[in-house]
């Protein structure tokens, strides 16, 4: 059995100003990384500081996490994840499963292999209607999510987890110090559609534990499917 990846969010007052969401930390102590159970690259990049954020486009593509599935969303997000009950009800305002709008997230079940998309805020009527437990959510019965009995046998599994707008802004650069599994083409074509950017933000990189340099990384012939990407910010920047 694959060992989990993890990310826990310390527990937040919702009473912080929003440039304060920002500040969110990930607890390392969560995370545990068994290399003989999960066949992956392991990329660490070194960014100037105001090039992290950069990264974060990666995750509204969607990145591989493994959880607990069978248990509600509430569940997974507030106490696999960490993220607190009063970020998720008051900054999450939409949430997305298989594609389909989720209205209660505390009797949603979440399976193997569901993909799970976190958003905040959207604009004008779309917005609206598509909010969880909106006032309009009778006008997108279609694409609303049926709720699902929460089994009793809760099972590791992988799923696919996407930040979308403020959501990845304020999580997303915790996630990528912590690291992200994603594909090794979705990175590739990323890295090579962007190294111009990015190139000059480098201050130092290792692939499986040996430097390496971002102008060699469109070289790179990946040995695996996945990558597990760490982005952390320079701390003399």
């Amino acid at each position: 059995m694959e060992a989990p990846l993890f990310f826990a969010l310390k527990p937040i007052d919702c009473s912080l100003r929003r440039k304060e969401f920002a500040m969110l930390k990930i607890n390392p102590s969560t995370t545990k990384e068994t290399r003989a159970d999960i066949a992956y690259n392991h990329l660490k990049l070194r960014m100037k500081f105001e090039l992290v954020p950069f990264y974060c486009q990666l995750l509204g593509q969607g990145f591989t996490i493994n959880v607990q599935t069978g248990c509600s969303i509430k569940d997974l997000l507030c106490r696999q994840l960490g993220i607190a009950e009063d970020y998720l009800a008051e900054r999450i305002t939409t949430i997305f499963l298989n594609s389909k709008v989720v209205d209660d997230a505390d009797s949603t079940v979440v399976n193997e292999g569901a993909t799970l998309a976190l958003s905040g805020p959207m604009p004008g009527l779309v917005g609206a209607v598509l909010r969880s437990g909106s006032y309009y959510a009778a006008m997108r019965s279609q694409i609303s999510h049926a709720q699902d009995e929460v089994s009793s046998q809760k099972t590791s599994a992988k799923i696919t987890l996407k930040l979308l707008n403020l959501i990845v802004k304020e999580l997303g650069p915790d996630f990528l110090r912590r690291g992200i599994l994603i594909k090794a083409q979705v990175l590739h074509e990323f890295m090579e559609r962007h190294a111009e950017v990015l190139r000059p933000g480098l201050v130092g990189g290792e692939l499986d534990g040996q430097p390496v340099e971002l102008n060699s990384l469109h070289l790179i012939d990946w040995n695996t499917d996945m990558i597990l990407l760490q982005v952390t910010p320079d701390k003399s920047s």
